[in-house]
C-alpha cells in the first residue's frame, strides 16, 4: 500500500477474486450466446432452403392432378392463398410474366420480432425460386417461392433473450454462492490480520486460531511461534535493559555520594580556608592579595553550586527520603531559577506517592527528561506537568508545553527513547505527540506491577 497523502481505492483479494470469477462466469455465457448467434445464420438458411424445397415439391405434384378447364387459374391461385401460412416461405402466384421477371426478394418486416440489427448480426439472406405453372405446353403463370429466415431468426432472437436472462440468473446465483465460498475461506486472513495489528502494537500474548485450509494453518502456526519469539525477545530485552538502568542507578548514586561526601567537604574546607586567608590579607595590609582571595572563595561557591546541581541531577536525595512530590517540586523550582521566562505548573494530586523505587524513579526521571527537551528545544513559554493515578491503580504522567512541538517527521531524541524503553520496562507505554497547548506532548502510563525487591 501506498503510504502518505490520499491514498487510492484499493480492492480487497476477496473483491478482486469475485470479480475475477464474474468475469469468467459472463463471459462463458457470453461465448454461449455468441455460438447460438453465429450459428444461427446457417441454421436459418438450411431450414429455409429445406422448406422451400418441400414448397416446391407440394406445388409441382399439385400441377400434376390440376384439372384441364377454364378454371385451372383460379385453381392455382388458390394454392397460392392455401400456402401463406407457412413458415420459412412466402408463396405467391402471378400470371404477369414481367412482374416475376422484375420479383427481389425483400424481407417481409411485419414478421420482424427481434430487432432489425440482430437480423443483420445473424447473416440471414432470403432466396428466391420460381416455378413456372405449364399446362400442355401452355404457361398459365409462376409460382414465386421467397425464402423468409424472419421465423427461423425470430426463435434465435427468443432463444439468445431466454438463455441471456436464465443464463445471466444462474451467473449471478453462481457468484453469490462464489463469494461467501470464497469469503468463508479467506476469513482466516482478517484473524492473521488483527493478531499482526497486535504484534505491531507490542501485545505479544496475542494468538491467532488455527482453521481453514492447510495452508492457513500452517500460516497461523508460524505467526504463533514468531508471537512467541517475539514475547521473549522483548522480554530478555525489558529485562536486559532493567539492568542496564538498575546498574546506570547504581553509578550514578555511587558517583552522587563521591560527590557529597569526598568532593563537598573538601570545597567547603577550600572556601573556609580561603575566607580566612582573605581576611588574613586583609589585615595584613595587603588589599590586592585579599582580593585574589575574595575571587577565589566566589569561585569555590560557583563549584559547590554546580556539585548541587550536578547532585540532584546524579540523585535527588528528596525522592528516597521525601517521595515524589517534593522531588518534583524541587527539580521545578532547580529549572525556575536557571529558566525563569518559563512557567511551570505542577498538577499533582493531594497525598499523591508511588510506593514502588522503581515506578518512582522512572517517572522522576521521565518529567526530568522531558523538561530538558522543553527548555533545549521547544522555545516554550508555558509547560504542565500532571501526575494521577486511575481506578485500577495505574500511573500516568503527562508533561507538554505550547512551544513549537515535533516535527510532523522528526523522532524522540535519544533521552526520550531510552525513557520510553524504561518504561515499557515496566510493562507502561510512552506517547509523543502535539498535546492541547499546542506544542509537545509527551504522556506515559504505568501500570500497577510493583517490583519491590528490584533496586532502582
Amino acid at each position: 500500500m501506498t503510504s502518505g497523502g490520499a491514498k487510492g481505492f484499493q480492492m480487497s483479494l476477496k473483491l478482486r477474486i469475485d470479480i475475477l470469477i464474474a468475469v469468467l462466469l459472463f463471459l462463458g455465457l457470453a461465448a454461449d450466446v455468441g455460438r447460438m448467434v453465429v450459428g444461427a445464420g446457417s441454421r436459418a438458411g438450411a431450414e429455409s432452403e429445406s422448406m422451400t424445397r418441400i414448397t416446391r415439391a407440394f406445388i409441382t405434384s399439385s400441377l400434376a392432378n390440376l384439372p384441364d378447364d377454364a378454371s385451372a387459374a383460379e385453381k392455382l391461385r388458390q394454392l397460392a392463398a392455401s400456402l401463406t401460412q407457412l413458415r420459412h416461405v412466402r408463396v405467391s402466384f402471378s400470371t404477369d410474366a414481367d412482374a416475376v421477371a422484375a420479383a427481389q426478394v425483400t424481407p417481409d418486416e411485419s414478421r420482424f420480432a427481434a430487432p432489425a440489427w440482430f437480423y443483420a448480426l445473424v447473416g440471414a439472406r432470403p432466396g428466391l425460386v420460381i416455378v413456372p405453372a405449364m399446362r400442355d405446353g401452355r404457361r398459365l403463370g409462376d409460382f414465386v417461392i421467397a425464402a423468409d429466415p424472419a421465423d427461423e431468426v425470430n426463435e434465435v432472437w427468443q432463444d439468445v433473450k431466454s438463455l441471456g436472462a436464465t443464463g445471466g440468473l444462474i451467473v449471478l446465483a453462481m457468484v453469490f454462492g462464489a463469494s461467501r465460498i470464497v469469503a468463508r475461506t479467506l476469513s482466516p486472513l482478517r484473524n492473521y490480520s488483527r493478531a499482526l495489528g497486535r504484534l505491531k502494537d507490542g501485545d505479544y500474548s496475542v494468538r491467532a486460531q488455527a482453521r481453514g485450509s492447510p495452508e492457513f494453518v500452517d500460516l497461523c502456526a508460524k505467526l504463533n511461534a514468531l508471537a512467541e519469539e517475539l514475547g521473549r525477545l522483548s522480554q530478555d530485552n525489558r529485562d536486559l535493559f532493567h539492568r542496564l538502568m538498575t546498574a546506570q542507578e547504581e553509578e550514578r548514586k555511587t558517583m552522587a555520594h563521591e560527590l557529597h561526601d569526598e568532593i563537598g567537604p573538601h570545597l567547603f574546607a577550600l572556601r573556609a580556608n580561603a575566607a580566612v586567608a582573605r581576611a588574613a590579607l586583609a589585615a595584613a595590609g595587603s588589599p590586592e592579595a585579599a582580593e585574589r582571595a575574595a575571587a577565589i572563595c566566589g569561585q569555590i561557591e560557583a563549584l559547590q553550586d554546580t556539585n548541587r546541581r550536578i547532585l540532584r541531577r546524579l540523585r535527588p536525595p528528596a525522592l528516597d527520603d521525601l517521595g515524589i512530590g517534593p522531588a518534583l517540586h524541587s527539580l521545578i523550582e532547580g529549572w525556575r531559577e536557571t529558566q525563569p521566562n518559563v512557567r511551570l505548573e505542577l498538577h499533582l494530586p493531594e497525598g499523591f506517592e508511588i510506593g514502588d523505587a522503581a515506578q518512582r524513579l522512572t517517572v522522576y526521571r521521565l518529567v526530568q527528561e522531558a523538561l530538558t527537551n522543553v527548555f533545549r528545544h521547544s522555545g516554550a513559554g508555558r509547560a504542565e506537568i500532571a501526575l494521577a493515578r486511575d481506578a485500577t491503580e495505574n500511573v500516568s504522567v503527562r508533561v507538554e508545553d505550547d512551544g513549537a512541538g515535533l516535527a510532523p517527521d522528526s523522532a524522540a531524541g535519544l533521552g526520550l527513547a531510552g525513557m520510553r524503553e524504561r518504561v515499557r520496562g515496566l510493562g507502561g507505554r510512552v506517547e509523543i505527540g502535539r498535546g492541547a497547548l499546542g506544542g509537545c506532548r509527551v504522556e506515559a502510563v504505568i501500570p500497577q506491577r510493583i517490583l519491590t525487591n528490584t533496586a532502582p
